[in-house]
C-alpha cells in the first residue's frame, strides 16, 4: 500500500524519572526534511532523534516536538555535574590570576563557561523515555499517512480508469478517421471533375494516415498506466516514480491530440490531460 506524506503522530511516555511527549507533523516534500523543534540545549538527543525518524519515514518534510519534563518527587532533572564544575571554577580562576583581573568570580561566570550542566548519567536516562514517546508518535503518524495513502491510491486508480477508457475510444475513432479521409479525398475530386487512379487515391490516403498514426504513443500510454497500477500494489516509497510517469503521459497525450487532427480525438485527448492534471497533483502527497 502506498502511504501520504500527510500525518500527524503522538505519543508520550514515562521511564526512569522522565516523562516525554513527542508530536510529529509531516507535509509533502521532495525529499526527507527534518525539523527539530526545541532541542538546542541537548545537541546528542537531536541526532539520536533524527536517526530514529529516517529509519521510519523515506519522504515528508518531517516537524518534531518535543516537551521533556522531570516526574514530581524523582529529582532527576535537578542535579549538576559538580566534577565538571570544579574544573571550570579552576579554569576561570586561573585565567583571572593569569590576567590580573580584580572582579571575583560569579555563579553567572560559571554558568556561562557551562559549569553548571546536567550529569551524563541523567541524560543518558532520558533517552529512553524520549525513544518510547517517538516510537509511539512514529506509529501514530505512519497509521494516518497509511489512511491517506489508501484513499490517495484510490483516487489515483480511478483517474487511471478514466485513462484508459479514453485512450480505447480513441484508438476505436482511428478507423473512422481513415474512412473519413477516404470520403473528404473522394467528394474534392468529384467537386474538380478530376479523374484519378484509385490506386493513387488510396496511396494518398496512406500517406495521411501515417501521419497520424498514433500506435506507438497508445501502446506506451497503456505501458505507463500498467507501470503506474503495479507500483500500486507493490506500495513503499514509490511517489517519485509516479511523479515521473505522469509527466510521461502527458507526454504521450500531448504528441496522440497534436498528430490526430480529429474533433472527438480531440475532446477525448482534453478529457485524458485533465486526468493526467489531476494525477499529477495527487502523486505529489504519495511517498
Amino acid at each position: 500500500m502506498i502511504r501520504s506524506m500527510t500525518g500527524f503522530g503522538r505519543g508520550a511516555a514515562a521511564v526512569g524519572g522522565w516523562r516525554v511527549e513527542a508530536t510529529l507533523r509531516s507535509v509533502n516534500h521532495r525529499y526527507l526534511s527534518i525539523r527539530l523543534r526545541s532541542l538546542s540545549d541537548r545537541p546528542w538527543l537531536q541526532s539520536q532523534i533524527e536517526e530514529k525518524v529516517r529509519a521510519a519515514l523515506h519522504r515528508g518534510d518531517v516537524g518534531v516536538w518535543l516537551t521533556i519534563s522531570e516526574e514530581v518527587g524523582t529529582g532527576a532533572a535537578l542535579g549538576f555535574d559538580r566534577d565538571a564544575a570544579r574544573r571550570v571554577v579552576r579554569a576561570l580562576e586561573g585565567a583571572r590570576a593569569e590576567f590580573g583581573l580584580r572582579e571575583p568570580l560569579t555563579l553567572a561566570d560559571l554558568i556561562r563557561a557551562g559549569g553548571l550542566q546536567a550529569p551524563q548519567e541523567a541524560e543518558e536516562a532520558l533517552w529512553p523515555a524520549v525513544e518510547a514517546a517517538l516510537g509511539e508518535a512514529i506509529r501514530a503518524l505512519d497509521a494516518t499517512r497509511s489512511r491517506e495513502g489508501h484513499l490517495l491510491g484510490e483516487e489515483i486508480a480511478r483517474l487511471l480508469d478514466v485513462l484508459e477508457a479514453r485512450g480505447t475510444q480513441a484508438e476505436a475513432r482511428l478507423p473512422g478517421i481513415q474512412d473519413d479521409l477516404r470520403d473528404k479525398l473522394h467528394a474534392r475530386i468529384d467537386e474538380l471533375g478530376l479523374r484519378v487512379d484509385p490506386d493513387r487515391i488510396e496511396s494518398e490516403i496512406v500517406l495521411c494516415v501515417d501521419r497520424f498514426d498514433v500506435q506507438e504513443e497508445l501502446v506506451r500510454l497503456r505501458g505507463h498506466v500498467a507501470r503506474v497500477r503495479q507500483l500500486l500494489s507493490r506500495g513503499g516509497p514509490v511517489g517519485k516514480e509516479l511523479d515521473f510517469l505522469a509527466q510521461e503521459l502527458l507526454r504521450e497525450v500531448n504528441t496522440l491530440g497534436s498528430k490526430v487532427r480529429d474533433g472527438e480525438v480531440a475532446g477525448l485527448t482534453v478529457d485524458m490531460k485533465v486526468a493526467i492534471e489531476q494525477l499529477k497533483e495527487q502523486v505529489q502527497n504519495v511517498e
